[in-house]
């Protein structure tokens, strides 16, 4: 069985990307839009360097 590591398209802007669009979401559901955008961003910023940071250390 072949193990697959993380897709070609899964990089840094699409973590921050994936995760601000879900802090607009729940920002829109809970009516403090500004606070969960900017939470959603940060939690995609560390996603995105770890997930880069994993896939240099794989050959």
């Amino acid at each position: 069985m072949n193990k697959h590591g993380l897709s070609a398209y899964w990089n840094m802007g699409t973590a921050i990307g994936l995760c601000a669009a879900v802090g607009i979401v729940l920002g829109a559901l809970l009516q403090n839009l500004t606070l969960w955008l900017c939470a959603g961003a940060g939690v995609g910023v560390v996603l995105g360097a770890v997930s880069t940071l994993y896939k240099q250390k794989k050959p």
